[in-house]
C-alpha cells in the first residue's frame, strides 16, 4: 500500500530541489513536476492552509532557499469564474514561477519581441506559445519571460504558483500588447495574502 504524498513532503522535495541545483530552467521544471504529484494527492485542497473563501493563501515562505537569492513561496488560490480579460502580459523579473492547476484551468500565454528587418520599426510583442492548463497539469516561466493569464470564464478555478522568490519587493514589467511598451512595478502595494 502506498503511502499518500503530504504537503510536508511536497515542501521538502521543493527545498532539496534548490539545495541540489543552481540551474533555474532544471529547479522549475523538477517542481512542476513535484506539483503535478502533489495534485494527485488532493493538494492543495487538503491543506490546513488552504481556505473556503475566494483569494490568495499563502501555504509555505523558505527563508534560506531560492533563485536568484533566499524566499521561494508557495502560494495557492481559490478564484471563482472570471470574465474573460484583455491580456496583461508581464515578467517575474530575475525569478521564476511555476503554475498548477487542481481544478478548473488557466490559459497560459508566451509572449516574445518580434523586430524587423527595418530598424526604424521598434520591436512588437507577439504571443508565442498557448498553454491550456487543465486539472494536474504544471507548467513553468523561467527568468524574463513574459507570459499572461486567464483564468476560466465558466468555473471556480483552483491553482498554485510556486515563485523562485517572494515577488512582493521584486522590480517586473509588465507589457501592452498593442504598444508593445512595458513599464516597470512592484506587486508590493498590489495583493492581500491570507497566512
Amino acid at each position: 500500500m502506498s503511502t499518500a504524498y503530504t504537503e510536508q513532503q511536497l515542501i521538502k522535495d521543493i527545498r532539496s530541489v534548490f539545495q541540489n541545483s543552481l540551474d533555474p530552467r532544471e529547479q522549475a521544471h523538477s517542481i512542476a513536476q513535484i506539483i503535478e504529484r502533489g495534485f494527485d494527492s488532493g493538494w492543495p485542497l487538503n491543506s490546513a492552509k488552504f481556505g473556503e473563501e475566494n483569494g490568495t493563501y499563502e501555504i509555505y515562505k523558505d527563508k534560506e532557499l531560492g533563485h536568484p537569492s533566499a524566499g521561494f513561496m508557495i502560494l495557492a488560490y481559490r478564484q471563482p469564474a472570471s470574465k474573460k480579460t484583455t491580456p496583461s502580459p508581464h515578467d517575474h523579473g530575475p525569478c521564476f514561477v511555476v503554475y498548477g492547476v487542481q481544478k478548473g484551468s488557466n490559459i497560459q500565454t508566451r509572449y516574445t519581441y518580434s523586430y524587423s528587418d527595418d530598424r526604424s520599426e521598434m520591436p512588437s510583442l507577439r504571443p508565442t506559445q498557448i498553454i491550456e492548463q487543465l486539472p494536474g497539469h504544471a507548467h513553468y516561466f523561467l527568468p524574463g519571460e513574459i507570459h499572461s493569464t486567464q483564468g476560466s470564464t465558466e468555473i471556480e478555478t483552483i491553482y498554485v504558483r510556486i515563485t523562485s522568490m517572494d515577488l512582493t519587493n521584486i522590480t517586473r514589467h509588465r507589457y501592452d500588447v498593442k504598444s508593445g511598451r512595458s513599464r516597470s512595478f512592484s506587486a508590493h502595494d498590489a495583493r492581500t495574502t491570507r497566512k
